[in-house]
């Protein structure tokens, strides 16, 4: 920085007693065209050079560093843009196989599902079944432990009739009435089996 200082203040040094010399020949040369339009060419001259000079240094301190700024800013955007675009089709192709695994699993469970329905159907007939075969023979259990107690009964009643036969006939044998009271000798004892 303090180069370009001492750059400008030696331009200007230069300069300003070229401006003073100028002036001071502005009267002779009142016939130059040029001067009547008010155009000095060493002053012009001067300026075009002081012009340069400050084009040169803006040029090689500001402008040349701040374009390689720029155009460092410029790629680094750039970057970051293919940077996001890069992300975003991730993302998409990420949400895509997310949604084809989270049909899968849809796929998957629903197969499940369907197997554990026919597995539950099938061993519901297989408990039917058995519970089916269990009832029957049970019930022909019953039915031979039911027929097994009519026999039982039945030869008890048999039994049990023989002796009232015997019974009463012992009766009617030892008290050898007449007809009428052996009619309701029978009766009686008749009432009294039912009984």
């Amino acid at each position: 920085m303090h180069f370009i200082q001492q750059v400008f203040l030696n331009i200007f040094h230069a300069i300003v007693p070229l401006a003073h010399a100028e002036n001071a020949s502005a009267p002779a040369a009142a016939s130059n065209p040029a001067q009547v339009l008010g155009l000095d060419w060493k002053l012009f001259i001067a300026q075009l050079i002081n012009f340069s000079i400050v084009l040169f240094v803006l040029w090689k301190w500001a402008f040349k560093p701040l374009g390689a700024k720029l155009q460092e800013r410029t790629e680094k955007i750039e970057k970051s843009l293919k940077d996001a675009e890069e992300i975003s089709r991730q993302k998409e192709e990420a949400e895509k196989f997310r949604i084809a695994e989270m049909e899968k699993t849809g796929r998957q469970a629903q197969e499940m599902l369907n197997k554990a329905e026919a597995a539950a159907a099938a061993l519901k007939e297989e408990i039917v079944g058995e519970a089916k075969a269990q009832a029957q023979k049970l019930l022909e259990q019953v039915k031979k432990q039911g027929q097994s107690e009519k026999e039982k009964m039945l030869g008890e009643f048999k039994a049990e009739a023989a002796e009232l036969v015997v019974s009463v006939t012992e009766k009617i044998i030892l008290s050898r009435l007449d007809k009428k009271s052996d009619a309701e000798f029978i009766k009686k004892s008749i009432e009294e089996a039912k009984l």
